[in-house]
C-alpha cells in the first residue's frame, strides 16, 4: 500500500526546502511532477555530478518525480501549468512573494480554477518580506549560529532551517489534505525558513523569558555533564549524562567518584569543565569506548558521516537504500518514518531535464500536433 497513492503534486520548487518536501511526498507514493524552466534548476549542476546536469544532489532530492520543463514567459507555458494545477491536489512552490502573481499563478487566481488545491509556498521570511535568503542567512538572523552558548559562529553541515521548512511543509500539506477531506476545499500554506528556525528554539526562548522574569542567569545547553570532549587522539565523545544515575556511571568510568555529588555544582562550572577536559584527554576515543563496552549511560562517540552510514544503528534502520538504473547503481537515504502497513519506496530516479514533458502533456489530452507547436514556440523542452 502506498500512503499517498492518488495524490498529484506539482513541485515548482528550485531549492532544498521544496525539493526535500517533494522528495518525501514521492517516497510515500504521491505522483510528483517536477516543473523546471528550460535551463533547469541550478542544483542540477551542483558538484559532484554523476553526468552533466545530473548532480548527486539532484539524484537524491528529486527521485520519485517526473520531470517537465516549461517556459512561463513563452506563449502556452502558463496555460500548460494552469492545466496541470487544475487537476492537481498539491502545488509546491518556492519563489519570492509576488513572483508567480506576475504570471497569474497566485493563490487567489489558482484557487478559482481548482478550489480543492492545497497551495504551499516556501519562502525565506514569509509573504510580507521580499528579501532573498539561504539557510546560513536565516539561522544567523534567528539566533541559531550561536548555540555553543559563548557566541561563536558556526556553520552546520545540515541546512537546519531548509530541512526543517521542508518537514513543516510536509506536515502542513498532510494536515491540509486531511482538512480538505472534511471541508471539501484546499487552502494556502505559508511556510518560511525564518519562522521555522525561530520555532525550533522553544526551549531556549522559554528559558530566556523565564530567566528575565525570575532574575536567574540563562544557563544554555552546555554544562560539564552535557558537553563534547576531545580525546587523546583528537576525536570526540559526547557526554549527555543529565540523569543522576548516568552521571554516577560516568564518574565511575573516569575514576572520579569524588565528582558524583557535584553534578549540579554550577558555582564551580569552569573548574569542572577543565577537570573533565583533562581527564578525557588521557585516553583515545577507542580506548574510552572499549571501557564503556555495552554499558548504557549516554556517553557516545562523535562519528563522521561516513562512520554513521556504516554503523550498526544505520544498518538496523534499513534507511540506506540502493537502486540500479541507466546511470548505474545509486545510493539513497530513504524515508525516516516507518508505518505498520506501508513503507516508503524509491521506484524512479530523478528525471533528466524535461524527460517526462511529452508523457505528462499527453495525459492532459494534448495532441502530437499541439506538442509540436509548444516545442516550436519554446514553451516546453
Amino acid at each position: 500500500m502506498k500512503l499517498l497513492e492518488g495524490v498529484k503534486v506539482i513541485d515548482f520548487s528550485k531549492w532544498l526546502p521544496g525539493q526535500y518536501c517533494g522528495m518525501l511526498l514521492g517516497d510515500y507514493g504521491a505522483d510528483v511532477i517536477k516543473i523546471e524552466d528550460l535551463a533547469g534548476d541550478a542544483t542540477r549542476r551542483f558538484w559532484p555530478e554523476k553526468e552533466p546536469g545530473m548532480s548527486f544532489w539532484h539524484l537524491m532530492l528529486n527521485r520519485n518525480k517526473r520531470g517537465v520543463a516549461l517556459n512561463l514567459k513563452a506563449e502556452g507555458g502558463r496555460e500548460l501549468l494552469l492545466k496541470l494545477l487544475a487537476e492537481a491536489d498539491v502545488f509546491l512552490e518556492g519563489f519570492r512573494p509576488g513572483y508567480l502573481a506576475r504570471y497569474g499563478l497566485d493563490y487567489e487566481t489558482v484557487h478559482k480554477i481548482n478550489p480543492r488545491l492545497v497551495y504551499c509556498s516556501i519562502t525565506g521570511f514569509g509573504q510580507k518580506c521580499h528579501k532573498p535568503a539561504h539557510d546560513l542567512n536565516v539561522i544567523g538572523l534567528a539566533g541559531l549560529n550561536s548555540l555553543d552558548d559563548i557566541g561563536r559562529a558556526c556553520v552546520s553541515e545540515v541546512q537546519v532551517s531548509a530541512i526543517g521548512s521542508g518537514l513543516n511543509a510536509l506536515s502542513a500539506i498532510s494536515m491540509a489534505l486531511f482538512a480538505r477531506g472534511r471541508r471539501g476545499e484546499g487552502q494556502w500554506l505559508d511556510v518560511n525558513l525564518y519562522a521555522t528556525a525561530l520555532s525550533m528554539q522553544v526551549t531556549g526562548a522559554s528559558a530566556l523569558w523565564g530567566c528575565a522574569e525570575t532574575g536567574d542567569k540563562p544557563f544554555g545547553r552546555i554544562a560539564h555533564y552535557y558537553n563534547i570532549y576531545r580525546t587523546k587522539d583528537g576525536r570526540y565523545l559526547t557526554v549527555g549524562t543529565i540523569e543522576p544515575k548516568f552521571w554516577q556511571r560516568f564518574c565511575d568510568l573516569i575514576e572520579c567518584p569524588e565528582l558524583e555529588k557535584r553534578q549540579y555544582d554550577f558555582a564551580h562550572e569552569d573548574e569542572l569543565l577543565q577537570l573533565l577536559e583533562q581527564k578525557l584527554a588521557e585516553k583515545t576515543q577507542a580506548e574510552w569506548l572499549e571501557l564503556i563496552g555495552g554499558a548504557e549511560f549516554c556517553v557516545t562517540p562523535v562519528c563522521s558521516l561516513e562512520e554513521a552510514l556504516q554503523s550498526e544503528l544505520t544498518q538496523q534502520e534499513d534507511i540506506v537504500q540502493e537502486a540500479d538504473c541507466d546511470l548505474g547503481r545509486l545510493h539513497y537515504l530513504g524515508g525516516p518514518v516507518k508505518f505498520s502497513d506501508a513503507q516508503s519506496a524509491i521506484t524512479r530516479r530523478a528525471p533528466r531535464l524535461g524527460e517526462h514533458t511529452q508523457e505528462v502533456l499527453r495525459e492532459l489530452g494534448y495532441s502530437e500536433e499541439q506538442l509540436t507547436e509548444f516545442r516550436a514556440a519554446k514553451a516546453v523542452l
